[in-house]
């Protein structure tokens, strides 16, 4: 029953954590994170149709474009605009990369609002990175545990898988801190703050698809690091289970061989000691009258009859030294 349950366990725990790399992967290098909705019939009241900005535009942001999957989209040929791999105009986000790189780590003349902003939207996509490298750690390590059916190796994944769970939770806190201070915090320009108050009125933003398979990929990893490490625990029991059979059926091989009738060479050249056999009813200690001695015939004590003299010892070749298989069963494995 145990080596189902660690099998079964860690089956579910091998998928979860699969699945959960998969879907924060996607999730990385969608555009769905954030929808944001403008109502183009106020666009056009306020005579701003003909803009190339793209706040005007029903549009979805990811973590490195902002995409517009609708027909209404600034003019093919707007600097910056390009086509996607899925066929969309995009714009890309812009993480100062360029004066990151040169050691500048925020441009100049920005508030202290927009630098947190800044920093905790480049930190996001670096955490997931991260989370995705650690995933790719456990993967190795897991198979290794697997294939040597090593508990140790099984809570050393385990471990990590938390970690990593950890790393893309605060990936998400990071991405929800960033979104609150653009909406929230930031007055600069291109801020949701410093747009007209029409725009700010017609415009609505929730959250995409690419947001919930994130979520769902991080509370996967947490699930495969339970039952990760559910497994390694009926591992370690099954493991015991069957130490104690190997030496509860070694105990039974050895006291099998201990209760043989004959002893194999001589007796009196022998270090172990002898047991003694009481006769009740006697004075005189006595043994089986099979009992192997240095003698080739011996009277039975048991006998009526003086004459009743014991079989001659068997040949030594047909019996097995008993010490030696002990010897064999208690170094072998089963």
């Amino acid at each position: 029953m145990s080596q189902c349950c660690s099998l079964i366990v860690l089956c579910i725990g091998g998928v979860a954590a699969l699945t959960a790399m998969a879907l924060v992967a996607i999730a990385t290098n969608t555009d769905h994170w954030t929808h944001t909705m403008v109502d183009r019939g106020a666009v056009i009241d306020n005579k701003m149709e003909d803009s190339m900005e793209g706040q005007f535009y029903t549009r979805s942001r990811g973590l490195f474009r902002v995409c517009f999957p609708e027909n209404e989209r600034p003019q093919v040929g707007t600097p910056g605009l390009f086509l996607s791999l899925v066929e969309e105009w995009c714009f890309s986000r812009e993480y100062e990369i360029t004066s990151l790189l040169r050691g500048v780590w925020h441009p100049a003349n920005m508030s202290h609002h927009g630098i947190v902003q800044l920093q905790l939207s480049r930190t996001t996509p670096c955490l997931l990175a991260l989370y995705l490298f650690i995933m790719c750690i456990v993967g190795i390590l897991g198979l290794s545990g697997c294939w040597n059916q090593s508990a140790n190796k099984l809570i050393a994944t385990a471990a990590f898988q938390l970690f990593a769970a950890l790393v893309g939770a605060c990936a998400m806190a990071t991405w929800h801190a960033a979104l609150f201070m653009e909406m929230e915090k930031v007055h600069e320009a291109g801020f949701p703050l410093t747009w007209p108050l029409w725009l700010q009125r017609s415009t609505s933003v929730g959250t995409g698809w690419s947001y919930i398979l994130a979520w769902s990929g991080v509370c996967l990893t947490l699930l495969a690091s339970l039952a990760t490490s559910a497994s390694s625990i009926c591992l370690r029991a099954q493991r015991r289970d069957w130490e104690e059979n190997t030496m509860r059926m070694k105990l039974k091989m050895s006291s099998m061989f201990a209760g043989h009738t004959f002893y194999p060479g001589d007796m009196s050249s022998s270090t172990t000691p002898l047991p003694e056999y009481i006769n009740y009813g006697s004075d005189y200690p006595t043994m089986p009258a099979n009992y192997p001695t240095k003698y080739r015939n011996i009277r039975s004590p048991m006998g009526s009859s003086r004459g009743n003299i014991a079989e001659e010892y068997p040949d030594q070749s047909a019996f097995v030294d008993y010490k030696k298989v002990v010897g064999q069963l208690e170094n072998s494995k089963f």
